[in-house]
């Protein structure tokens, strides 16, 4: 498994924007490899698949030999704890995205990814690897540096711009009253005038990635390619100061809580089985 480490100069910018480029994180051979496992997924996909304008499949993993070394690599768990001021990092899930050729959206979905996550904390971070070639025209996302530093969320919607409903089954008495958290407002058109909100987009190769806060407003367009499928894989890591939340009247992942014989709480720090730790600067055991 060959894993690049960020540089200091990424990592500023990480800071400074929420956002950066990496380009070739990974390697040629790699991302085959990881390509190979991520097709064999979506063609047996789990219980939380999604259909719609695009395919997704979450939490799987660390269930295949391939994807589960890249998860838990130490180099990419200090990759994320570097990048998060964190002492450790922890692996969250993973997220594989895809879209048809021919698969063109008439609107551009903004959003920031923590508040459909039981979690909060300034340590989240994820990576969004590409494993074909990618472009905005084939669906690459697209960031709005330093929105991260927005002291409250978008409320979430579904990929298709509809709100999702908060369905926490027997968790609801757990849930907290978040309002606060969210604007009233929906978030702006910022394709529509991507150089006065100084929009960042990037192109990508197999093996580039994009590392980005979990707070960082984000959003791709369609697949405008008549050939070309875009396949890109999300990972997740949290780190010293991420807790366990569940905000009511939002939806909140299932995916992502705890097991049913894990203790639940909100403010517990994230502990369970799934998210195994993947780096520490204090020389303790990883989850490899």
């Amino acid at each position: 498994m060959a894993i690049r480490a960020v540089t200091e100069v990424e990592l500023e910018t990480y800071w400074e924007q929420g956002v950066v480029k990496l380009p070739g994180l990974i390697d040629g051979y790699t991302a085959t490899a990881v390509l190979r496992s991520l097709q064999h997924q979506l063609d047996n996909p789990s219980e939380w698949l999604l259909t719609g304008t695009h395919q997704s499949d979450r939490c799987f993993g660390l269930g295949d030999p391939t994807l589960r070394s890249y998860l838990l690599d130490p180099v990419q768990g200090e990759n994320a704890a570097r990048a998060m001021r964190s002492t450790r990092a922890q692996f969250y899930f993973d997220h594989v995205f895809a879209f048809e050729p021919n698969s063109p959206l008439d609107e551009h979905y903004w959003h920031q990814d923590q508040p459909y996550w039981p979690v909060e904390g300034e340590h989240i971070v994820s990576f969004w690897l590409s494993l074909v070639s990618c472009t905005p025209e084939t669906s690459a996302l697209k960031f709005v540096p330093g929105s991260h530093r927005d002291e409250q969320f978008f409320r979430p919607k579904g990929f298709d711009g509809e709100p999702l409903d908060d369905d926490l089954g027997a968790f609801a008495e757990h849930a907290i009253d978040a309002a606060s958290q969210f604007r009233s407002e929906e978030p702006p058109a910022f394709h529509e005038d991507p150089e006065g909100h100084g929009v960042l987009e990037f192109s990508y190769e197999p093996g580039d990635a994009v590392m980005f806060h979990s707070k960082v407003v984000h959003s791709s367009g369609g697949n405008n390619s008549p050939d070309l499928h875009r396949i890109a894989y999300s990972t997740r890591y949290i780190g010293d100061d991420a807790r366990l939340t569940l905000r009511k009247g939002v939806f909140q992942d299932p995916a992502l809580l705890p097991k049913a014989d894990e203790p639940f709480a909100v403010g517990l720090p994230m502990t369970s089985r799934a998210w195994p730790q993947v780096f520490s600067f204090e020389g303790e055991p990883s989850g490899v």
